[in-house]
């Protein structure tokens, strides 16, 4: 598979390497294919708990940090997160039980127009325009 310019990455998939999981080469070979990783600023503080300097683990990786989600991605996220819950609650299931991250990460990829390799494809499903990558 050729991957594109820029990849978008999911905290799962930093996860997976930073904890030395089953699929962690994998990973890096998947990854070994794209010429340039980006994360938004959500992703690295979830990685934090895990790797204390993030920042510094991340740039050793050559992985890039977008800090500054603009006002276009906060209205996606808050766009993709009312429709989910309308969703729920249609569906009888109450309140919201998913995380504003995944939110952030997905809207981030889809208004910059990237890509998101991801370890959880079922997360991103209110971003219908977002392009998915993920292992078969």
């Amino acid at each position: 598979m050729s991957l594109p310019p820029l990849l978008c990455l999911d905290t799962n998939v930093l996860l997976t390497v930073l904890v030395g999981e089953p699929k962690a080469e994998a990973v890096l070979d998947f990854l070994s294919g794209a010429r340039g990783l980006l994360v938004c600023g959500p992703v690295a503080a979830e990685l934090t708990p895990s790797q204390p300097d993030a920042e510094g683990w991340l740039r050793e990786y050559g992985i890039e940090v977008d800090w500054v989600l603009g006002r276009a991605v906060w209205k996606r996220v808050g766009e993709a997160h009312a429709e989910y819950v309308t969703r729920r609650r249609a569906s009888g299931g109450g309140l919201s039980r998913r995380i504003l991250t995944d939110y952030l990460i997905g809207a981030h990829a889809e208004v910059g127009g990237l890509p998101l390799f991801t370890l959880n494809p079922a997360d991103y499903t209110s971003f219908p325009k977002l392009e998915v990558l993920t292992f078969k």
